[in-house]
């Protein structure tokens, strides 16, 4: 049947129902789907405006999940300098640092899923360049080819360094992506006070600030002690 014909005859069994609310069933029961999906895109699509009010300054976004600014004060500077070191101008920029997400932690599994659904819209709406995580959360985005592949974005010389901390998502590839590097405590990161134990950073795909963020990342790289 034609998508025209449905509509006429939904229609007319809409006419037929006195009710607003037996109305209102009908609509939902046949067109729950496309409501549901208009509607995500809509919420996707606020989340991305209400995201990037006041930040026309901003040229990187980097999100630290499970990070230690609870327990102690740590070096902030630490980002733009990074920037400034590999020639970067930050006079009227600056790098945007989410530090107040983490997953795991306080116990409550409500707070717990609403963090992931913050993230997964942030990887959705290209609204985060790079991430740190621990593994387990760091996986998740993986499964789902969050993450640009490092070996074909840092230099060689840089990932040299770190043959031992490659990061690859099993996904039976014959040609596995370096989706992430581990950094352990001898990290620029790690000794600025954000963390304690190993962590994994990565690019993000589909970064609006992607050469942005494979230049921090790969100065972040090139400090390691």
């Amino acid at each position: 049947m034609k998508l025209s014909e449905q509509i006429r005859k939904d229609r007319a069994r809409l006419n037929e129902m006195q009710s607003a609310a037996s109305k209102l069933r009908f609509i939902w029961d046949y067109y729950k789907a496309p409501i549901i999906a208009v509607t995500l895109a809509l919420t996707i699509r606020l989340l991305s405006l209400l995201n990037n009010i006041g930040r026309t300054n901003v040229n990187l976004y980097v999100v630290l999940l499970n990070n230690d600014t609870i327990f102690r004060e740590c070096d902030e500077t630490v980002f733009n300098d990074t920037m400034n070191r590999r020639g970067i101008e930050m006079k009227k920029k600056t790098v945007n640092v989410n530090t107040e997400l983490s997953i795991g932690l306080s116990g409550d599994d409500g707070a717990d899923m609403g963090t992931m659904q913050v993230l997964t819209a942030l990887f959705s709406i290209s609204d985060l360049d790079v991430y740190v995580a621990p593994r387990e959360y760091f996986d998740y985005f993986a499964a789902n080819n969050g993450f640009a592949d490092l070996n074909v974005l840092i230099d060689k010389d840089v990932l040299a360094k770190y043959s031992d901390d490659f990061y690859y998502y099993n996904d039976n590839a014959e040609n596995q992506l370096v989706q992430g590097i581990i950094l352990h405590s001898d990290s620029l990161l790690h000794r600025a006070g954000y963390y304690h134990g190993d962590v994994i950073i990565g690019v993000v795909g589909n970064a609006v600030h992607f050469d942005e963020a494979v230049t921090f990342v790969q100065q972040l790289l090139r400090d390691r002690n």
